[in-house]
């Protein structure tokens, strides 16, 4: 793990883990943007949060995926709310200290009908694949297939219809992605994707952070693509709405 990956889960587990509030001061701006919609911007905002939630937060990490000034955490938290969320953290490092954080948490559930959980699968990024190329790959897939709603973009872009699905609503197989994705639509309440804000990316894995609505609501998509010789074969997921009053939390939104 390079530098700013190592600095990220450090900071973030002793923020979240260990309740550790002096990181705050120590490792990130003074200018720190926050975008998450369950914490008011600034550092204060986080303290606040941390100190509120008491000895029953807790955080579990199981990915780290670096791409130069970004870094992506993939894991659990425990006492944020009362269901278990699970999800993607984004920070932006900035000489070496934590300038800008979002995030995208939805409730832990149960396995899907593949036995597949929402965290489980390969850990650890493949750094003999080409990040470059497979960004490239995955945001020319994510264009025709998801913006452009052409679901035909799972089999062109996978491989022998293969295809590995963690969230809980979908089983694996391109086949039941296209299904599941058809049927939302044909009954008015399909996912809309309207532009990807930024992309992080670590050899085979590219983490999508875009926009959309779902049924007519926005939303924040986190999505988490494995490409494997040349295929999309892989997906993690946290979709989830977009307040309408985030403004009211704080400046700058959820992107």
């Amino acid at each position: 793990m390079a530098q700013n990956g190592r600095l990220v889960l450090d900071v973030h587990t002793r923020l979240f883990d260990q309740h550790d509030t002096g990181v705050l001061n120590a490792h990130f701006t003074e200018d720190f943007i926050e975008h998450s919609p369950l914490v008011a911007n600034d550092r204060e905002g986080l303290r606040r949060l941390v100190l509120e939630c008491g000895e029953g937060l807790t955080y579990e990490n199981v990915r780290v995926i670096e791409d130069g000034d970004f870094v992506a955490l993939h894991g659990k938290f425990k006492g944020l709310e009362e269901q278990d969320l699970v999800g993607f953290d984004i920070y932006r490092v900035v000489d070496g200290k934590l300038a800008e954080h979002w995030d995208n948490l939805v409730p832990a559930a149960a396995p899907n009908v593949s036995g597949r959980t929402q965290l489980d699968g390969p850990t650890r990024p493949d750094l003999d694949a080409d990040t470059e190329k497979n960004r490239t790959l995955v945001v020319e897939f994510f264009q025709k297939t998801l913006i452009g709603g052409d679901y035909s973009g799972f089999e062109e872009y996978g491989r022998d219809r293969q295809f590995a699905m963690h969230s809980p609503d979908i089983g694996d197989g391109v086949p039941a992605v296209i299904d599941f994705l058809t049927a939302l639509r044909d009954s008015g309440e399909g996912l809309v994707y309207d532009r990807i804000h930024r992309t992080v990316a670590q050899g085979d894995f590219v983490l999508t952070h875009s926009e959309g609505s779902v049924a007519g609501v926005r939303h924040s998509y986190c999505e988490l693509w494995r490409v494997e010789d040349g295929a999309v074969v892989e997906l993690w997921d946290a979709i989830s709405e977009v307040p309408l009053d985030e403004d009211a939390v704080h400046d700058h939104g959820v992107f």
